[in-house]
């Protein structure tokens, strides 16, 4: 029978450091929560009494934004909670999670635009410019700071960046109205403030299907961005001693936590402990691995999966 070893790691910089981050986090999503809440009432004033479709239309995106960023932050403090028994690794992937919702979200809102944009081309309506255009410059503001706030983060983990990519097509919301405010300002043009409205729902449409597609491949279990699995395999077989890897699994449980699992056919059993060190601590945090499990085997066994275990398996 094959000698087996297995070994788990998990590899990090620190726990201080990432409980500091995390805290860090936090507090720029809860900063951008209040001031995105806090405009968006503005906004939803300015939108009735200016009638403009555009100014209602980035407003309600703020509501949601509002939610998507209080989702955020719940989500961020669940994720540092620790792994029990009947969640092993944690609460990690409620991050990945609340993102797919936030796309989700943005797509509802889209269509419900859509409709409005539509009655809005049937039916143009008068806009007071001049007060839209200095609503439209304080949100611009306001989503400015907000983005300041969350650039800083929005690169750590997909929760944060689907905070970010909301303010973000806020923001360019906020420019595409202060624009359509000073058509009909200067041409007294009305529909180009409908014209705006459409242009935020694409916006709005790109933005969260980079999300979606983001998220629904971490929970699909799909290899981390930017690793090469045929790279790794090619360092495994390079370590001394290593004849043979099979059943090599990479995937993420959140952004910027990948995890790897493989056998490692190491026929000499004076090299299999160097074997799975140099595997453990060398090769996998070079690849960017948080976490690891390698099973060291004498010799290849074939259909080593779990499949070999069920009766009348090949």
């Amino acid at each position: 029978m094959a000698h087996t070893h297995e070994h788990s790691h998990e590899h990090g910089h620190g726990r201080d450091h990432h409980h500091s981050g995390a805290a860090a986090q936090r507090r720029a999503i809860a900063a951008a929560f209040y001031i995105t809440a806090g405009f968006m009432l503005v906004e939803a004033a300015g939108g009735l009494l200016t009638r403009s479709m555009a100014l209602l239309s980035d407003s309600l995106h703020m509501m949601t934004d509002a939610a998507a960023l209080g989702m955020s932050f719940f989500a961020s403090r669940l994720a540092q909670l620790r792994p029990d028994s009947s969640r092993t690794y944690g609460y990690r992937r409620a991050e990945v999670v609340a993102a797919l919702a936030n796309a989700m979200l943005l797509w509802i809102l889209s269509g419900y635009m859509l409709r409005e944009v539509y009655d809005r081309f049937q039916n143009p309506v008068p806009v007071l410019s001049g007060p839209m255009l200095i609503v439209a410059a304080v949100g611009l503001l306001a989503n400015i700071a907000g983005a300041w706030i969350l650039h800083g983060h929005s690169g750590e983990n997909i929760n944060i960046r689907g905070a970010f990519l909301h303010v973000m097509s806020d923001l360019a919301g906020s420019v595409a109205a202060l624009l359509a405010g000073a058509v009909i300002y200067l041409t007294g043009w009305y529909p180009a403030d409908t014209i705006v409205s459409l242009l935020i729902i694409v916006l709005i449409l790109f933005s969260s299907t980079r999300l979606l597609l983001e998220a629904f491949h971490i929970l699909m279990e799909g290899v981390p961005r930017g690793l090469s699995l045929k790279a790794l395999e090619k360092e495994l077989k390079a370590i001394d001693g290593v004849s043979d890897v099979h059943e090599l699994h990479a995937w993420s449980l959140s952004t910027g936590f990948n995890a790897l699992s493989a056998h490692l056919v190491v026929s000499d059993p004076g090299k299999r402990q160097a074997a799975l060190k140099a595997a453990t601590c060398t090769v996998a945090p070079a690849f960017g691995i948080r976490h690891t499990v390698f099973q060291v085997e004498a010799e290849p066994v074939e259909n080593s999966s779990c499949d070999a275990c069920v009766p009348g398996a090949n």
